[in-house]
């Protein structure tokens, strides 16, 4: 069974192919959904509703409106979402403090893919289950 939700494209789905292949990573088996991230190995990715959280538990289907979580090296934690190019932009640029509202899919002006760092996460606010499912995320400057 595929992992591929009728809601993602084939273009959105290769957008995260893109992030993910890279990194090697393998999704997340049977026996792994559903366990905390905190307790998950290295170089996974999987699915969840409400990504950034040590706690969050991660799914092998993506379903509608879900975030793509990936786990790598060292437990270093990304979630994958979209912006709109200039707030992506700004993100890349990590010059100051940013407000955001992150869509998991293609939300109107919101068209470009980004995968964020936990660490750069200074807070977030539960999912908004309209609107396109966005997350209000705080990031923090790089240092």
């Amino acid at each position: 069974m595929s992992n591929l939700a009728p809601s993602v494209s084939p273009e959105v789905e290769q957008q995260f192919a893109a992030i993910r292949n890279p990194r090697n990573l393998t999704l997340i088996t049977d026996e792994l959904e559903g366990v905390a991230l905190a307790s998950l190995p290295d170089n996974i990715y999987g699915f969840s509703y409400s990504p950034v959280n040590e706690s969050t538990p991660l799914f092998a289907r993506r379903t509608f409106q879900v975030f793509e979580v990936h786990k790598l090296e060292r437990g270093e934690v990304h979630v994958l979402g979209y912006l709109t190019p200039k707030e992506a932009q700004l993100l890349k640029e990590g010059k100051e403090p940013l407000d955001l509202r992150l869509y998991p899919e293609p939300r109107d002006e919101s068209t470009a893919i980004v995968s964020i760092p936990f660490d750069r996460v200074a807070k977030t606010r539960s999912v908004s289950r309209s609107d396109g499912n966005y997350m209000p995320i705080q990031i923090d400057p790089i240092l």
